[in-house]
């Protein structure tokens, strides 16, 4: 059986906050805890054009006490490569390519800042899913456990970490696994909200907080983590077809 969990991207000062508002409505109206993607020096210009709102950390430090998930969105959201990295699902990043000791600098300055604001983020959402083993490397020696990123159907450990895959971009069903849904606040139409309503009432039972998804892989035993891994590797057989045939249906 599916098991759908939500992550909010792109999450600033400078952000559309009637959107973001909406969200946060309808979320705290099913009791749903998501993953909130928090850039930690937003300086993407962009994101810029929306107005500031100054009380922002204060926000997200409300909705992390109402059981929201706070992660870390890059550092400043720029994008500075046009290297895609290791899951090339774009050609620009704001840390792929880059090297080991810069990349650890930028991460632990973002994390410094999420940390003296909020919580120590534990959870890392790299722009553009840009990033690659340096990251990962720099990642680790900041002490985060996860990075929300992947193509699978279930969580799993590699190079040290564990990953909470994510393969949609707007609600969709599917037959089964753990499986993560970004929705991107600043772009989205009042279709779009219909739609996620509309998903949540017909799929409620099927969703759960983000805290759900972190524990997971640590609850499962060896068996369930060897049975999934070979599901995962079938799954990105289907996937990477599909996904460079039918971007737009995907994301």
């Amino acid at each position: 059986m599916a098991r759908y969990f939500f992550r909010l991207d792109d999450i600033a000062p400078n952000m559309n906050w009637n959107n973001f508002n909406r969200l946060v409505l309808i979320f705290d109206k099913y009791g749903i805890k998501p993953l909130l993607g928090a850039i930690p020096d937003n300086q993407d210009e962009e994101l810029l054009k929306y107005p500031n709102f100054p009380d922002f950390w204060q926000v997200a430090n409300n909705l992390k006490n109402k059981g929201y998930i706070i992660a870390q969105h890059g550092y400043q959201h720029l994008y500075k490569t046009q290297d895609g990295g290791i899951l090339r699902i774009n050609k620009k990043g704001e840390f792929s390519g880059l090297g080991f000791e810069i990349q650890k600098q930028m991460i632990n300055s973002g994390k410094d800042i999420v940390k003296e604001k909020i919580c120590e983020p534990k959870i890392f959402i790299a722009p553009a899913h840009s990033f690659d083993r340096n990251t990962i490397g720099a990642l680790k020696i900041n002490s985060f456990d996860f990075i929300s990123d992947g193509i699978a159907l279930y969580p799993f450990k590699k190079w040290g970490i564990i990953w909470l895959p994510q393969i949609l971009w707007r609600p969709r069903k599917g037959l089964f696994g753990k499986v993560t849904i970004a929705l991107h606040p600043n772009t989205m139409t009042g279709q779009d909200f219909d739609d996620l309503e509309k998903f949540i009432n017909e799929n409620r039972n099927k969703i759960g907080n983000f805290s759900e998804l972190m524990g997971w892989y640590a609850q499962s035993g060896s068996i369930k983590r060897t049975i999934t891994f070979f599901i995962n590797q079938a799954f990105k057989v289907v996937w990477w077809p599909i996904f460079w045939t039918k971007f737009r249906i995907l994301k």
